[in-house]
């Protein structure tokens, strides 16, 4: 048959279907009637020779439908007459349609929005051209406490590395944008004139910049982000050529970048791009300034990065050399790094991505068991209808079809369910806009709860077709995972019995127990290793959280600012604008202190000092230890609720030209005093060369955690304002609320605002938070991977003891016929609900012998994400498997007091 005949076959077969059965039958009748015919002829009468004409044939249906096998399309026919079965099969059995999908749609939508996490930031090619070619390029100092690039050894490298085709570099920092309304605070990047080339990132507006505007004192030039664009310029494309003010210069508009560009780096989204300007010299000088460079490098074909680090290193050794001696001591232990973009993006989101997506397997595991076992039950319940069947002339592959069709059919509903709630979240995650005001409602909350941990990167989270092809596997496994094994044992032939109707068994047989035991065991085990996990998680989240922060976050507003401009570029300007705004602080309603600090509590240390003790013999340049240092006003500790440990806090007589005075930390102490008596002791703080500065300790104050809740507390020194003034300012504001009382710190938030504005109109208030929220904000990912494990574990126990119950439910009905015999033997019902709980209780303890095993080797996985405990915690596993057992146990309470008040008399009648 050629083509168009098949699909004209194909054709009528579907849509006349009436037409063609009609022609069928005529055909069938008329050639039986020509085999009668021929026999009545010679001389058979009529009905004998009708009934051996058509057991010649071979039956007249049987005929029909060997012609309907052959015809184009009949595999889609019979497969729509298995949908409407397999419809009608599903709708009369309510209850468990509902169990099922909703238990598989939740497993689907967690697993897939998890995939599409992983898939989005860990798997699908960066929005870069040759995006598999760029890496990062980077050189730790661990005697710096830093991990960059100096310009001179970029400069060197640009020009000698043969493994890159190009390396380009940024740097950022924050400006003051004084333009178009309200003065705002912009993230400003400086990038070499290759940089948007390297990444084949042309602008929508305007230009790049050209080789002759990177160079030192070149023009005052920037572009654009699309984001600045439109919201402050309104997206009017005069902008070309326009100037704009930051930190008080005039800058001239050239460029405006595409709107879905992303920077490639995870921390940063700047809103200002301008040319670096870096000077040609490639040699390292203490007298020298240099810049801290951040470098990304696209690979020469056929480079690997192992082969681009090696050089690296090689290169860095023999810049060492060149070093003078203080910075070569500095250099010593250095750790360089080449990795590919996406990998350095997405480091620290991979291991709690790939954990949750283990767990959410672990989840969908077990729910493909329970289903697995209501599917058996439901088999048993159906050996009357698949015997029948079969010995009507319907094959076992056909049974089967049927079974495993019914199982797609809730697979593919589940599908769709599990997409929705997939969905649901990635919009959350994607789309959703945290409002500047630190004033947010429960929505906002878990919009924030879901997307801090992954930053920037959570714009990129979005279902795609790839994300859909991984759904559509996920339904048709799940119909393998869950319909297979019962399709098979559901259609075993056993006729006599089915058709005698079973009811000389008097118990369900070791066999009919067998599997489905197995896979409530298999069920339970799951549940326990997510229960242990999470348990892991939660204890040592709790460890972290529970560790003293040095101060006390409740009550507490805070915002930061940057002077920028000519007014404040001397200590003077710096001062008047701190003691302009400090009272205005002081005078909101409800602040019992205000501070003002270039640090706050949790945030990173940016601002280090050698320093050497007074009276001792000074270590040369690059041998000194350097310390944090914090400039504060008076009430700081006050106003963070630090507690002061010994002598005094830094007051108001603390002037500029008073007595150099300090606090330092007890951490301090035990460095350099070895825990001894610090109080009245000098040291020395060099801030260029030997030029250095006598301090006076006047106080030693708590500890307080800077660079997380994980790190220890680092030596601290705290100076005062007036004599160590900073540009970039945090401003505290401890509240009433902070002791139970008066109202939320966040309704502060604009008069804050208000009262730096009043000071300086040019100046923005920015960041403005709780404490409490930045806080919160430093364990975002771990506490979202706590919590998610921890809902993934209660689903699953969820799970499981549907599992018990199902189980244990069916177990009891196929028993009845056991039970009442028991009974009428004199079996207490108390005895009988015991057996039924032991029965469970025994599948039970085995399932928890087999999960406490699998989590003492799977914990390992987790021991890197733990603080403060170990990975084989006995607490942790004791309560998964108690929860467990008596979750288990709960559910099989049910079927058992069910079993005990069976009816003798009916079930005796019944026979």
């Amino acid at each position: 048959m050629g083509l168009g005949a098949w699909v004209g076959s194909l054709w009528r077969n579907l849509l006349h279907k009436r037409r063609v059965e009609a022609g069928l039958s005529d055909e069938v009748r008329g050639y039986v009637e020509m085999l009668a015919d021929e026999k009545v002829a010679a001389g058979v009468p009529y009905a004998r020779a009708r009934r051996e004409a058509l057991m010649e044939m071979g039956g007249e249906a049987q005929v029909k439908q060997a012609v309907r096998d052959g015809r184009p399309g009949s595999g889609l026919e019979t497969l729509w007459q298995d949908v409407r079965f397999g419809w009608r099969m599903l709708r009369r059995s309510p209850g468990f349609t509902i169990v099922a999908v909703i238990s598989l749609g939740l497993g689907i939508g967690a697993t897939t929005a998890i995939f599409s996490a992983v898939y989005s930031l860990l798997l699908r090619p960066l929005d870069y051209a040759q995006a598999n070619s760029l890496v990062w390029v980077s050189n730790l100092w661990p005697r710096f406490h830093m991990d960059t690039v100096f310009s001179p050894d970029f400069v060197a490298a640009r020009a000698q590395a043969k493994s890159f085709a190009e390396l380009a570099a940024f740097t950022e920092r924050d400006q003051n944008l004084t333009e178009a309304g309200e003065p705002a605070r912009t993230s400003y990047a400086s990038v070499t004139a290759n940089f948007f080339p390297m990444l084949r990132v042309r602008p929508q507006l305007g230009r790049g910049f050209s080789a002759e505007e990177d160079k030192p004192n070149g023009h005052n030039v920037v572009m654009l982000s699309d984001r600045l664009w439109r919201r402050k310029f309104n997206g009017d494309p005069r902008v070309i050529g326009a100037g704009i003010t930051l930190n008080g210069q005039r800058h001239w508009v050239i460029g405006v970048l595409p709107e879905h560009f992303r920077f490639p780096d995870v921390q940063l989204e700047p809103d200002v791009y301008g040319p670096l300007g870096l000077t040609a010299a490639d040699t390292v000088s203490i007298d020298k300034p240099m810049m801290n460079l951040e470098v990304i490098g696209q690979l020469r074909d056929g480079v690997t990065a192992e082969a681009a680090r090696e050089e690296m290193r090689t290169f860095y050794a023999m810049r060492a050399q060149s070093y003078p001696a203080a910075m070569a001591h500095l250099a010593e232990g250095q750790q360089t790094t080449v990795e590919g973009l996406q990998r350095h993006l997405t480091g620290d989101d991979r291991k709690p991505l790939f954990i949750l997506l283990a767990a959410v397997g672990l989840v969908l595991l077990i729910a493909c068991a329970n289903v697995a076992n209501l599917q058996l039950a439901r088999a048993g319940t159906r050996r009357h209808e698949t015997s029948v069947r079969g010995a009507l002339g319907a094959s076992r592959g056909r049974l089967i079809r049927q079974f495993l069709t019914e199982s797609l059919m809730l697979a593919t509903m589940a599908a769709g369910l599990g997409l929705l709630i997939a969905f649901v979240i990635t919009e959350l995650v994607q789309h959703a806009q945290l409002p500047d005001q630190p004033q947010i409602n429960l929505y906002e909350r878990a919009v924030q709860l879901v997307r801090l941990p992954f930053g920037k990167l959570s714009v990129a989270i979005a279902i795609d077709g790839w994300v859909l092809a991984f759904t559509a596997m996920t339904a048709v496994l799940t119909t393998l995972l869950f319909g297979l094994v019962p399709a098979i044992r559901g259609t075993r032939p056993d006729l006599a019995s089915a058709l005698a109707g079973g009811t000389l068994r008097i118990t369900s047989g070791r066999e009919q127990r067998g599997l489905r035991h197995a896979l409530l065991v298999a069920e339970v085990g799951l549940a326990i290793v997510l229960l242990s996990c999470a348990g892991l998680l939660i204890r040592s989240f709790a460890h972290v959280l529970g560790g003293d922060l040095g101060f006390d976050p409740r009550g507490t507003l805070t915002g930061v600012t940057l002077l920028s401009g000519s007014r404040y570029e001397t200590g003077a300007g710096m001062t008047g604008f701190v003691n302009g705004v400090l009272p205005r602080l002081s005078g909101l309603p409800g602040v019992k202190a205000a501070a003002v600090s270039s640090l706050l509590p949790m945030q990173p240390y940016d601002e280090r000092e050698a320093i050497a003790m007074d009276g001792a013999p000074a270590p040369p340049m690059g041998f000194r230890p350097s310390v944090p240092v914090i400039s504060i006003t008076p009430d700081y500790f006050l106003a963070v609720g630090t507690a002061l440990m010994e002598g005094r806090a830094l007051n108001a007589g603390d002037q500029e030209k008073s007595m150099p005075v300090a606090v330092v930390n007890m951490a301090f102490t035990k460095k350099y005093f070895q825990g001894g008596d610090g109080l009245g002791r000098r040291f020395k703080l060099y801030f260029r060369g030997d030029d250095h500065t006598v301090v006076t300790i006047v106080g030693i104050a708590a500890d307080t955690r800077h660079n997380g809740l994980e790190q220890p507390a680092q030596a601290e020194v705290y100076l005062p304002m007036a004599q160590y003034p900073q540009p970039a300012l945090n401003l505290i504001a401890r509240t009433d609320a902070s002791t139970g009382a008066g109202s939320d710190a966040a309704v502060l938030a604009k008069p804050m605002r208000d009262a730096v504005l009043a000071v300086d109109g040019e100046q923005p208030l920015f960041d403005v938070q709780t404490m409490e929220q930045r806080v919160s904000s430093t364990v975002a990912q771990r506490r979202l991977t706590t919590l998610m494990l921890a809902l993934f574990a209660g689903l699953a126990v969820v799970l499981s003891a549907v599992g018990v119950y199902g189980v244990f439910s069916y177990s009891v009905t196929q028993r009845v016929h056991e039970i009442a015999i028991r009974l009428a033997l004199g079996a207490a019902r108390a005895t009988v609900l015991r057996m039924v709980v032991m029965d469970a209780a025994r599948l039970l303890i085995a399932g928890s012998i087999a999960g406490l095993a699998a989590a003492y080797f799977l914990s390992r996985v987790l021991a890197s994400s733990l603080v403060g405990i170990s990975p084989h915690d006995a607490v942790s596993f004791g309560v998964a498997w108690v929860l467990m057992t008596l979750v288990g146990l709960g559910a099989s309470l049910v079927p058992a007091a069910h079993a005990a008040r069976t009816d003798l008399n009916a079930v005796l009648h019944s026979e």
